[in-house]
Order: C-alpha cells, then structure tokens, then sequence
C-alpha cells in the first residue's frame, strides 16, 4: 500500500484548501496561522494534526513533509488595499512588513523542500509594487529549485463551488520529481461536464431567519452601490471577509437598478447571508465549529477561506501521480 502524502500548512486560516487536499488522501500533519478564531476552527476539521497558533516569524523549525501548502494574507494586494494606495508611491507597498509574508513561506520551503509547494493569493499580487512581489515570489522559488509552471487564475464557480471567486494560484514542483503539472480544466458551467451549483444547491433548506447567525444591520450606503442579490438559481456574488459587505441572501424580491451607483432593497424579505450559508457556499464542511467566536470574526474567517473544492482539483493530480509511481 502506497504511503499517504504529508503536508504542511502556512497561513492555514481555518482549513478551506486543507481539507481539500485531505479529501485525496494528502494527511494534513502541521498548521500554522497566528489568528485565534481560524485556530478554533481548523482543529474543529483537523483535530488530529499539530495546530500551532502564533507569529509564523516565531516559529524555528518546521516538520518534513512532501506538500508545502501557503495562503499568505493577500491586504496589501487586493483591489481595495490598492485603491487606498492611490496618490502614493505604489512601492511604499514594498515597506510594508505584512506584505512580505511570503519569506516566511520561502523560509519553510528551503528548510522543508517538499516535492510540492501550492500557494493562493489574490489576482493583484502580480501587479502590486510594478511587480515586484510577484517577480521576488516567483525567483524564490526557482532558485530554492522548483519548477513553477505558468501561475493560474482560478474561478472557484468552474469547479462546483456555488459563488463567482476568482483567486491566483501558484504550484511548484521540485526540479528532481518527473512531473509535469497541468492545471485543472474546468469541469462546470456551460459546454462542460456539469452545470454551475447554485445558492440553491448549497444553502436550499437552511432556517430563513437563523438567530444570531447573520449580521442584522442597516444597509448602508456604500452596500446599496450595487447589486448585491442574486436568484436562487444563480451562483452567489464572492463571498468577503467584512461581514458589513456579504451578499444578501436571494430570498425575496430583487434588488431595483436606481441610477449610477444606486440601487434600493424591495419588499421586507432582505438580510445578508448568514455565516453559515456563507460557509457552505465556500465549499467548507457543515461540522466546521467556531465555538465562542463572535460573529464578526466567524464571517471574517469563513470570508477568507479557500474554498475546498480548489484544494481538491488542485490537488489531485499530485495524489493520482504518486500513487501510480
């Protein structure tokens, strides 16, 4: 019996990638992220491997294993980080200490040098600072001795997963394993093996008004700029880590196009969704479990997640190919 692929997960969040890899036999043995509430959640999917919370530039020695996986926080690359930047030296970006993360992930990867490294990020990451993080990422990893095939840009709705999400990925293959890595084609949508899963699919049956589960605020005027309902049977807007800005729930009326940069709420049937409803549209387990974490915090982490069905393809050609060795 073939040996079962080990992994070791940075910036882990509360598991979304993780538990894709685990669905095709990879065994998750060590995570790290430094945030409370996604440490809760993580253990409540993975309870038995090596979990441990804290400042990954803390952290001396990591165990071996074949899989380094990383989802390095992504602020200071994404679209609404960089509008804040403008009017500014866009590589002031480069003094930003939490912009560069991805050391830490290079660290590991040269102590550990697994046969497989997989990273995500947002799409920005290429042109953020002219470039210069991606280019810096990218030469890391060759020089640590990786092939790094062409990075892709993913939408998570091309692979089962009921929301538009498009996200960057990285995989690198040590330069000694005979394997030429492909990426995923996509396997939903039109002209395709399936058709897209809907908000239907996924959160059909839930409780209409779960107390306590979704954030019962005004709608503010930045939330009413734009469409922010879709139909049950369409897939949902992206799933956000600010719980002020999730997508309401498609129940109900339609939102009305007012004027450029307004729209208005009809009937008495409008609540953003829960984080729950957002945890199955991120593809994530239904026994995920927060514990005492505020809801606030439940939205921000299951907002951040990967979710698992990525993990899953992404994943799946490595398992297939040393399995067959």
């Amino acid at each position: 019996m073939a040996r079962k692929l080990t992994a070791v997960s940075l910036f882990s969040g509360c598991g979304g990638f993780d538990w894709g890899a685990s669905q095709v036999g990879v065994d998750i043995i060590w995570a790290n992220d430094i945030d409370a509430s996604a440490a809760t959640a993580y253990r409540s999917l993975f309870p038995d491997a090596t979990f441990t919370q804290g400042d990954i530039r803390d952290i001396a020695t990591f165990p071996e294993a074949d899989i380094l996986i990383g989802c390095y926080p992504c602020t200071g690359f994404s679209v609404a980080a960089r509008r804040r930047w403008r009017g500014r030296n866009e590589r002031d970006l480069i003094k930003d200490d939490t912009n560069h993360l991805y050391k830490e992930f290079l660290r590991a990867l040269k102590q550990i040098k697994p046969k497989y490294l997989f990273v995500e990020n947002v799409n920005g990451m290429r042109t953020a600072a002219g470039g210069w993080f991606w280019n810096e990422q990218l030469q890391g990893f060759r020089d640590a001795g990786y092939v790094v095939p062409e990075p892709k840009l993913l939408d998570a709705s091309h692979y089962g997963v009921a929301q538009t999400r498009k996200r960057l990925f990285i995989a690198g293959i040590r330069n000694d394993v005979e394997l030429e890595y492909s990426y995923p084609e996509p396997t939903h949508g039109p002209d395709r093996p399936d058709i897209y899963s809907t908000m239907k699919d996924k959160i059909a049956g839930m409780p209409e008004w779960p107390d306590g589960e979704y954030i019962d605020r005004d709608f503010h005027g930045h939330y009413l700029t734009r469409n922010r309902k879709r139909k049950w049977s369409d897939r949902s807007y992206t799933i956000v880590a600010h719980a002020h800005h999730v997508p309401l729930h498609p129940m109900g009326d339609p939102m009305i196009y007012v004027s450029k940069d307004m729209w208005a709420l009809q009937g008495d049937k409008n609540r953003r969704l829960s984080w729950r409803e957002c945890a199955r549209i991120q593809d994530l387990p239904n026994h995920i479990d927060f514990k005492d974490t505020s809801l606030m915090n439940k939205y921000r982490v299951v907002g951040n997640a990967v979710p698992s069905a990525l993990g899953r393809v992404l994943l799946k050609p490595i398992a297939e190919f040393e399995s067959a060795r």
